[in-house]
């Protein structure tokens, strides 16, 4: 019995700390300095009309092409720091701001994190607009914006942003290859501060458990 317990309990944890602690969606918009959006987007999505943005984690690209593959699925198991780069072929517009919005978990609806870039610059903070996006792209009213995405005693913090124009011709719209059109892409990064709950909390709360599974057997 107290095995079962145990084993029961492990997997409920493991399996609720995976979902939550993956990212699995980014999109970056154009706005103002509060991260109003002008309604130019890019995402991590394929298969839609909006231009593709790709993430690199180190020399590993997260997400290749325009179907599929684009979606992004990045587990954030360990703490510690994860610094993301990102590329994205420009629209028609040189806006004075970048809004990007972080997904976790498999929620597409609600961003866990939103912030706001200066062009050219590495000065971000919460993006303040009443208005944000999906990770499909649809504009929505915005709930909280914040710098931090917390799920219990999970948390990831967003310590640094930057976004400039000088990446080169690296990707296209709807490709992770160089595009047809020259010039430079946008390119920045971004870097996660994560803290998990310590293992031992799961381990004094799994042996609470199984000692009341055990008096309940006893009486």
């Amino acid at each position: 019995m107290k095995t079962l317990v145990l084993i029961l309990f492990v997997g409920f944890a493991s399996s609720g700390v995976l979902a939550a602690a993956t990212l699995t969606g980014a999109t970056l918009f154009a706005s103002n300095s509060e991260g109003l959006t002008n309604l130019e987007v890019w995402n991590t999505l394929g298969g839609d009309l909006i231009f593709n943005l790709y993430l690199r984690e180190g020399t590993t690209a997260l997400n290749s092409g325009n179907g599929a593959a684009t979606r992004i699925s990045l587990p954030l198991l360990t703490a510690g720091t994860y610094t993301i780069n990102y590329r994205a072929q420009p629209g028609l517009q040189s806006p004075t701001h970048f809004g990007l919005n972080l997904f976790f978990g498999g929620d597409d609806q609600t961003p866990g994190i939103s912030a706001v870039v200066k062009a050219n610059g590495s000065t971000f903070a919460a993006s303040s607009s009443f208005l944000t996006h999906r990770l499909d792209g649809f504009p929505v009213l915005s709930s909280g914006d914040t710098l931090q995405y917390i799920d219990g005693d999970y948390r990831v913090t967003l310590s640094a942003l930057s976004h400039e124009r000088a990446g080169g011709n690296t990707v296209g719209a709807f490709a992770s290859t160089p595009g047809l059109l020259g010039g430079n892409d946008y390119r920045g990064s971004f870097t996660l501060q994560v803290a998990v709950p310590d293992p031992g909390t799961y381990l004094l709360f799994g042996t609470g458990l199984v000692g009341l599974a055990y008096r309940r057997r006893r009486r």
